[in-house]
This record gives structure tokens, C-alpha cells and sequence, in this order.
């Protein structure tokens, strides 16, 4: 029996507001659906990616939890597989995934506001403003911070099992279920961002309010000092999993060179103190967001004095509003404790602060204007007033948002728009150069690459740019010491070791080369495959001499590869470099003495660029091992005649017409080769074989024709050869001979 209609009705209500909050929020960020990948950390998470290609398989699986990276988001990697299973290099279907995660997200923040401050309406309000506010586009519209989304949605189921735990524990009720559920659910947002590790100190400012765990007897009748105690070991194990993944995170950054500014503890305690208020100030006033900030260094006194006095004053009136207004304090220690971890105080990257850093922790000061707005929520004019404030701040957010999204659309736009609100910006500048030349802008790239070094010397990002850019102009010697100088600072950097040992190479410096480049290898072995790709695409493009180059490198990668080898020498033959060919081929050879395949390429390579007698070694090593190949026996036939071994020849296509008795051409060559050893009667069959199995054959046909008439069957021979003829009409010879033997030719 159904339940009264007074029950239904509010249920109904909020699954129709869930449904519309996240319709909303989807079509608010609707404008970015079809962007393309950007080339900003997207070509490392998704399109450079071979494992999140591959999808969920086991490998890809194994490697999302093992991999070294720069923190460890294996849950986030899942997510991203899964849409490559879905969408493959599709951005849009990616970007729908993420549109889907956030708006997830804004439903979760309308629960748990409602269930914190038991206002229905303006928890409506405060999740639409977290989900709708323009600092959220960096991390919705950027793929690679998918991990923001998926670790949010983790945060927020955490904190919901963590008040159900809560009640269940005031209430007398088993709770060991619901505590489990939260600690599982906090394992899952370290999997997929670490920055939730400051998690616990949420729980604890929601023990505070609204759960008042606090409190002299708030479970069970126990005191003051005992409850805080409870309280705190409680969360023991939530701390020793955000001490674990600290200490992952720190040792897997500082490995990758993650820790790319080198800041004295002041600077670093100065930019979190201005940053605590720069945050709030784009909360506030969401304009010029960029995608980095440049970092001072040292911020002017006056700016880290200013920020301290607010944050202190903040602190202040929290503090002793703790009692009548005991959301201040929460809300503050929300947004204190989830900036923690990105606030600066490790420097992690070279910006000062992130859009997408703000993704959880504005959350407090949300909490703060709901449950400001209603203790004041009294009056028809008061509630007009506060109606129409709060439909005019959603309405300027969405309007700002849209606007913002459009500044994602390609990569660089994008930080051609950072330069433009952020002023001098050497990162910033960095970024453009890359973006630049990645279009092929070079003279704009060299440009900006240069500008970034002025403002930062040191700056490898932009040396290596330059370094490319000159390389590319023709000036090696000004990229050499660039690349040194990045690899100095930088000694994992893969790909300025490969791009300096493929200089070197090309300058003649093979002693200096090999050691750059097999170092580069060793620390990703995947170089060597991309060095394969860019091969096998100058190939495909008509590009020899630079495939052939790439290949004498891969070799270099990988010198016990024989298929390497024989890739490299047909691309030599194809240059008419036959010696050095030959060499490549017989040390593929040598290193696959059993592989008859290798061996049976090379003989047929080395047959079609007229080498007969170093084919016949390479086919004859093939058949040694696997005598039942009928095309390296034919192979081998072709290579016996064109050397006039016409008797070996002709056994090497016998055995090849046993193994293959439907093949044209196999028959075709066994009679050529028959009817030059003047065996007609056996080279008469096999022809007649051969036009059977092909009619189309004119060669076939026209040697029919020359046994035909050899053997006294002139009118036969002569249909065959009219036949050749309609096949070919310019068939040498036989129009003559159709001629000659005319029998009412007058002699």
C-alpha cells in the first residue's frame, strides 16, 4: 500500500530538484561539450597515453595503481580508461563524462547542505552556486583534472556517511558499518586526488558543528575530555591513510621533479598567507581567471601584511561567535583545512595559486552565506530581498561561466588569455611558446620562449623551446647548450635526453650521443617506440634519409632487435644504399639465425631490389628451418634463374607447385623455367595449368602459345596468342608473330 500523499510529496520534490540541479549544471557548462584535447598535460593523461587507450584491461589496470607519475590517482586513471573504452578519441564524450561527474557532485553538496544546516531551499541555492561559480571551469572543462571531480565526488559521499555515522552514533544505534563506510569512502578520494588528505580535519570541524560531538555528553553520557579523546582517536585511522599518502605523494613528486621552484620557507609562508586571500577575492569577484598565476616569489610586505590582518580577523570573529554562530568556525576551518595541502607551503609547480585548487575548499564559505541567510530569513521583504539577491548572483555566475568556458577552446588561446590578465608571467609566457610550436608558429614561439627567459632564466620549460626552435632553424650549436643546461636542472627529463642525443648524432657525436640516449630510454622505454612511430610516418611521407636516420637511432635503442634491422635495410635499399643494406640485413640475420621468417623477408626484399645471390643465402637459411614455405620457394626459383641456375630453379618451384597446386604464377614460372631446359612436352602442361587456374594470364597465354606452335599446333598457338593480344595489346612480339605465321601470308 502506498504511504500517504504528505509523505510522497517531499520525496518527489527533492528527486525532482536533483534531477533539475544537475540538468543545470550540465547545460551550464554545455558551451565546452565539443572542444578538442588541449596539448597541457591532456596528451599525458589521455592522448599520448597508451595504457588509458588500451582501456580496462589488466595491464592498464596494474599500471593505473603502480606507475610512478606525479602523485598517485589510480581511481582517476580508471575513469579516464573507461571514456577511451566509450568515446575512444573522442573529446567531446570524455568532456560529457566530466559535465556528468560535476553535476553528480553539485546533487551530493545539495544533501549533505540540507542535512548540515536543515535549510531546504537555500541548500539549493549554495550547491547551484558551488557548481555554477566560474572558478569551477578549470576543473570541469580541463580533462586532465578529472581527478578534481571524481575526488570531490568521493569527499562528498564521505562526509555523508560521516553524519549518518555521527547520528547513528548519538542515537545509541551500531554504527561500525556506517564508520567503515566512511574510512572506505575516504580511501577512494586518495585514490583519486591526495589532496583530500586534510579530510579528517573536515570531520573534526563537523564534530564540532553541526554534530556537536563536542559537547559534554554528547554520546553516551560521556565528558568533555573523554569525548575529545574519542573523538581524536576516532579519526586515527583517517590520519595515518592521509600521513601514508602524504608520504607517497611527496617521495613520487620529488622523484618526477615535481617541486619545480626552489622557494625559500618566507616566500612560501607569504604567497599561502596572500593566497588565503586571494581566493576568497575570486570567489567574491570571479574576474581575470587564469590557467596559471605567476608566482612573485616574494610578495610586497604590505600585500602579505593586509592578507594576514583579514585571515586573523576572520579567525577572530570566529572564534568568539563559536557559540551563537558556530558555522563561522566550521565553515572557516573547512576552507583553512582543505587548502592546506595546495596552499604553497610545499611548492608543487611553478604557479602561485589554481582556479581549480578552490574546487572543495570554497565549500566553508558557501556554508557560511547559507546558513548567514537563514538566520535572517524572516519577513516577506527580508526573503524577497534575499530571493532576488540570490537569483541575481546564480544569474551573473552562469553568464561569467558560459564566458569563461571560451577560453578553453584551444590551448593557445589559453594562455594567450593568461598573459593577457596576469601581466608579466614567465610560465605563462613558457606555455605559449610550446603552444606555438606545437602549430607550427615558430617565429612566435621563439619569440615568447625568449620573452620567459628575460623574466626567469631559469625557466626549463622555455629553454627547451628555444632549444627545439633553434634546432629546427638550423642552428644546432645554440640548442646544445640549451638542452645540457635543461637536463642539468632537470635530469629525468626524457625528452630533452632525446632530443640532445638525436642532435648529436646528426652533428657526427655518436660517442656523446649513445649514453644521453640510452639514458633516456632506460628512465621511459616508450622513446624507443616513438622513435619507431616518427619512422615509419617520414617513410609513409616519402621523408628517406630522416626515416632512415630514425631507424639508425632505434637501433641504437634496441641493437638485439633483428626486425629493426630489416626495417632499417629496406629502407636503404630503397635509397639505392645496397652495401649498407646488406650489412643491416646480415646483422638481422645474425642475430634471428632460427627466425625463417626474418630470414624470408630479407631474401624477398633483397630479391626485388636485384640482389639474387645474397637472396638465395637468406631463402635457402629459411627453408633449412621451415621447408613448407611456398612463397620462399618461389622466391627462391626466381632468384635461382636470374643467377641461371635453371635446374635448381626448376626443383625449388616444384616443390613450391606440390605445397601451393592453385597458384598461377607458380605454374607460369615453372614453365618458363621447364621450356628453357627444353623440357616442352612437361613446360606445355604446366602452361595449360596455368591459363586453367588464371584465363586472364596474358603471359601465360603467350607462352602457351610459343609451345603450342613449338610442338606443331599452329592453329592453337595462334588463338592463344590473339587471346594475349585482346588481353594485352601491347605485348611485345606477338603481333609480329601473328604476322609470320599468317597462313595466307603471301610469302
Amino acid at each position: 500500500m502506498l504511504p500517504p500523499g504528505s509523505q510522497v510529496r517531499p520525496a518527489l520534490r527533492t528527486a525532482l530538484l536533483c534531477t533539475l540541479l544537475f540538468a543545470a549544471t550540465v547545460l551550464v557548462f554545455w558551451r565546452a561539450r565539443h572542444y578538442d584535447f588541449l596539448e597541457y598535460d591532456d596528451q599525458i593523461y589521455l592522448t599520448g597515453n597508451d595504457y588509458v587507450h588500451a582501456g580496462l584491461t589488466q595491464d592498464s589496470v596494474v599500471w593505473a595503481f603502480t606507475a610512478p607519475n606525479d602523485y598517485w590517482h589510480p581511481l582517476a586513471w580508471l575513469s579516464h580508461m573507461l571514456d577511451w573504452e566509450l568515446y575512444g578519441a573522442d573529446a567531446g564524450g570524455h568532456r560529457l563524462t566530466s559535465l556528468w561527474w560535476h553535476g553528480l557532485n553539485a546533487v551530493l553538496l545539495f544533501a549533505l547542505l540540507r542535512r548540515l544546516t536543515g535549510a531546504y531551499g537555500l541548500s539549493l541555492a549554495g550547491a547551484a552556486l558551488f557548481a555554477w561559480h566560474p572558478l569551477r571551469v578549470e576543473s570541469v572543462v580541463w580533462l586532465s583534472e578529472r581527478k578534481d571531480l571524481v575526488s570531490g565526488c568521493f569527499f562528498l559521499l564521505t562526509l555523508l556517511s560521516y553524519t549518518r555515522y555521527a547520528e547513528r552514533r548519538r542515537a545509541g544505534q551500531p554504527a561500525a558499518g556506517g564508520y567503515v563506510l566512511t574510512l572506505a569512502l575516504f580511501t577512494a578520494g586518495l585514490m583519486s586526488k591526495p589532496t583530500l588528505v586534510s579530510l579528517p580535519l573536515v570531520l573534526l570541524a563537523l564534530d564540532f558543528w553541526p554534530l556537536g560531538r563536542f559537547s559534554p555528553g554528547a554520546e553516551a553520557g560521556q565528558d568533555w575530555s573523554r569525548t575529545w579523546r574519542g573523538l581524536l582517536g576516532e579519526k586515527v585511522p583517517f590520519f595515518l591513510l592521509s600521513l601514508a599518502v602524504s608520504f607517497v605523494t611527496v617521495e613520487m613528486q620529488r622523484t618526477v621533479g615535481a617541486f619545480t621552484l626552489a622557494l625559500p620557507l618566507g616566500a612560501r609562508l607569504g604567497n599561502a598567507v596572500v593566497s588565503l586571500a586571494r581566493y576568497l577575492g575570486k570567489f567574491v569577484w570571479p574576474v581575470d581567471l587564469a590557467v596559471c598565476y605567476p608566482h612573485p616569489g616574494y610578495w610586497p610586505a604590505w600585500a602579505v601584511i593586509g592578507a594576514a590582518v583579514l585571515a586573523g580577523a576572520i579567525s577572530l570573529l570566529a572564534w568568539r561567535q563559536r557559540k551563537a554562530r558556530p558555522w563561522l568556525l566550521t565553515g572557516w576551518l573547512w576552507y583553512l583545512a582543505m587548502l592546506l595541502p595546495v596552499i604553497g607551503l610545499v611548492q608543487v609547480g611553478f604557479q602561485a595559486m589554481a582556479d581549480r585548487y578552490t574546487y572543495l575548499p570554497l565549500i566553508g564559505p558557501i556554508l557560511w552565506l547559507v546558513c548567514a541567510a537563514r538566520t535572517r530569513w524572516a519577513g516577506r521583504w527580508v526573503r524577497n530581498s534575499i530571493l532576488a539577491a540570490t537569483a541575481a548572483v546564480l544569474g551573473a555566475c552562469v553568464a561569467r561561466t558560459w564566458s569563461q568556458q571560451a577560453v578553453w577552446h584551444d590551448t593557445s588561446g589559453l594562455f594567450a588569455h593568461a598573459l593577457e590578465v596576469t601581466g608579466p608571467n614567465p610560465f605563462g609566457e613558457a606555455l605559449y611558446a610550446k603552444a606555438s610550436f606545437d602549430r607550427g608558429a615558430v617565429a612566435e614561439a621563439e619569440q615568447h620562449a625568449r620573452r620567459s627567459l628575460q623574466l626567469d632564466p631559469q625557466n626549463t620549460m622555455a629553454m627547451f623551446t628555444l632549444a627545439i626552435v633553434r634546432d629546427l632553424q638550423g642552428h644546432a650549436l645554440d640548442a646544445e647548450p640549451l638542452l645540457r643546461e635543461v637536463l642539468a636542472r632537470r635530469p629525468t627529463d626524457t625528452e630533452a635526453g632525446y632530443h640532445l642525443g638525436m642532435l648529436l648524432l646528426r652533428l657526427a657525436r655518436p660517442a656523446e650521443a649513445i649514453p644521453v640516449l640510452q639514458s633516456a630510454v632506460r628512465q621511459r622505454p616508450s622513446v624507443a617506440l616513438d622513435n619507431l612511430q616518427l619512422a615509419a610516418t617520414l617513410r609513409q611521407q616519402g621523408h628517406l634519409p630522416e626515416a632512415a636516420f630514425c631507424y639508425e637511432v632505434a637501433v641504437l635503442f634496441d641493437p638485439g632487435n633483428a626486425g629493426i634491422q630489416c626495417e632499417h635495410g629496406t629502407l636503404l635499399l630503397q635509397q639505392g644504399r645496397t652495401e649498407e643494406a646488406r650489412a643491416a640485413f646480415r646483422a638481422a640475420a645474425a642475430k634471428q639465425t632460427d627466425d625463417y621468417r626474418l630470414h624470408a623477408v630479407v631474401g624477398l626484399t633483397l630479391l626485388n631490389q636485384g640482389l639474387p645471390e645474397e637472396a638465395a643465402l637468406h631463402l635457402n637459411a629459411a627453408l633449412a628451418v621451415q621447408p613448407a614455405l611456398p612463397a620462399a620457394l618461389a622466391a627462391l626459383g626466381r632468384a635461382e634463374t636470374q643467377l641461371g641456375h635453371y635446374s635448381a630453379a626448376s626443383e625449388a618451384y616444384e616443390k613450391a607447385l606440390a605445397l601451393a597446386p592453385q597458384s598461377p604464377e607458380v605454374a607460369r614460372a615453372s614453365a618458363e623455367i621447364l621450356a628453357r631446359l627444353g623440357r616442352f612436352p612437361e613446360a606445355l602442361e604446366r602452361y595449360q595449368r596455368a591459363v586453367g587456374l588464371n584465363p586472364g594470364d596474358a603471359s601465360a597465354n603467350a607462352g602457351l602459345g610459343y609451345l603450342l606452335y613449338l610442338t606443331g599446333r599452329r592453329e592453337e598457338a595462334r588463338a592463344a596468342w590473339e587471346t594475349a593480344l585482346r588481353l594485352e595489346p601491347g605485348f611485345p612480339g606477338l603481333r609480329e608473330r601473328l604476322e609470320q605465321t599468317d597462313p595466307t601470308r603471301n610469302p
